[in-house]
């Protein structure tokens, strides 16, 4: 079992799950509502999310399906399974009777990722109204273990959803990593430091 953050492993994690999104969301946003594949594995991944004990025999093929050599087994290194199975159920929820792609184009991600703190700004943009989303994202940083982390997680999700006309998009590569990242005591703080840094930094305006 790792006891140290592997930021080599945290990349791999990021690939991985990227590589899952894209085939879900490809092939979820095609005309007449996505295949019955994708429509049936968002369903079950999201049905996964609300911190009950997880069914493995219905989401096992959609967790560990094609599980790279690159990545550590769950055996060997489980905060791989957790952030992999938290963001594909994150994703899952986002995704959600949208017709267009929630995770962030690679094409996009190029010029600018839309970290979590990023797409959280987009949420309330307004500094004098964004309280709530302020006090969730702090509840994440002060939640005592991963399952207090996701509800937090979870709870910004539904209020990107909900935001504007629903068209937020969020780079999951960067989340699964940050996901795996927040489970190590040594690095947290460069998690919660990283979403706070993207959400508050505005852009500088040229004179």
């Amino acid at each position: 079992m790792r006891r140290y953050f592997s930021s080599d492993t945290a990349k791999e994690v990021g690939l991985f799950v990227n590589g899952k999104v894209f085939r879900l969301q490809n092939e979820y946003t095609k005309r007449d509502g996505g295949t019955p594949y994708s429509r049936a594995a968002l369903a079950r991944l999201r049905r996964d999310l609300d911190g009950s004990a997880p069914s493995w025999m219905l989401i096992g093929g959609d967790l560990f399906g094609e599980w790279p050599q690159s990545l550590p087994s769950p055996e060997e290194d489980p905060a791989v399974l957790r952030a992999v199975k938290a963001t594909l159920e994150l994703y899952a929820l986002h995704q959600q009777s949208r017709r267009h792609g929630v995770a962030q184009s690679v094409e996009s991600a190029r010029t600018k990722r839309m970290t979590f703190g990023r797409a959280c700004r987009l949420i309330q943009p307004d500094p004098e109204h964004d309280d709530g989303v302020r006090r969730r994202l702090a509840s994440a940083e002060a939640a005592p273990d991963f399952n207090g982390v996701i509800r937090s997680v979870r709870a910004l999700i539904l209020l990107m959803r909900g935001a504007g006309d629903g068209s937020i998009t969020l780079d999951y590569r960067s989340l699964a990593q940050d996901l795996y990242q927040v489970q190590f005591p040594d690095s947290r703080a460069e998690v919660f430091q990283r979403w706070s840094m993207d959400y508050h930094v505005r852009p500088t305006v040229s004179q």
